[in-house]
């Protein structure tokens, strides 16, 4: 059903292919950055010894919801038998807002810990800049929401984890409260993501 909203907000539903973009533990603030930064190993060392090191964090429960977004910020990769921290000192607010700022112009999906969703999106897209190409062609529908079907082909997820990461760090666009977005600077880059989804360490080298 098409909407008769000029920004989008009312939008079909594609509930078996909706897709998260950003897992919804907590959003990606500078707190939440320095906390898990401050929790993470400043060290490579085996994958056992790294696994048992964290094993009681956030009460037993940090490989259930909290290392995915740790992931999904590149602050650590880990292999079938190697733990590799991304920073190898506790970081600042301010050294993780420059972070940060950095990692929303490269965060791109499908990558290999967005779970749910992205059915026959190859190759990757950059999340912000796929959105500032939207916005830049459907001016008229600027809706987040609808932004989202549009790209990956279904609901997106997690909407407001979305809309906290493009507001806090993008200095590209602005969310508002309805979730449209506005562009506040005419600032472009490349789309496509060539690496595979699933490939784990390729993600987190390009954020190096």
């Amino acid at each position: 059903m098409a909407s008769f909203n000029e920004s989008g907000r009312l939008m079909n539903k594609y509930p078996k292919t909706k897709s998260d973009p950003i897992c919804k533990w907590r959003n990606a603030s500078i707190d939440t950055v320095v906390e898990l930064v401050s929790f993470l190993p400043k060290q490579r060392m085996s994958k056992e010894c790294f696994r048992y090191r964290m094993s009681s964090l956030y009460d037993g429960a940090f490989f259930r919801t909290p290392y995915q977004l740790a992931l999904q910020l590149a602050l650590y990769y880990e292999d079938d038998r190697e733990y590799i921290p991304r920073f190898d000192h506790d970081i600042s607010s301010e050294e993780a807002k420059q972070y940060m700022q950095k990692w929303i112009q490269r965060y791109y999906v499908p990558n290999p810990f967005t779970k749910r969703g992205f059915i026959n999106i190859v190759p990757s897209i950059n999340l912000l800049y796929g959105l500032v190409d939207y916005l830049e062609n459907h001016s008229n529908k600027p809706n987040l929401a609808t932004a989202g079907a549009a790209l990956f082909g279904g609901e997106m997820g997690n909407i407001l984890c979305v809309k906290y990461v493009l507001n806090e760090y993008s200095n590209i666009i602005e969310v508002d409260r309805d979730n449209d977005m506005k562009l506040l600077l005419n600032k472009g880059g490349k789309i496509e993501v060539y690496n595979d989804r699933d490939d784990k360490k390729a993600f987190f080298e390009h954020f190096t």
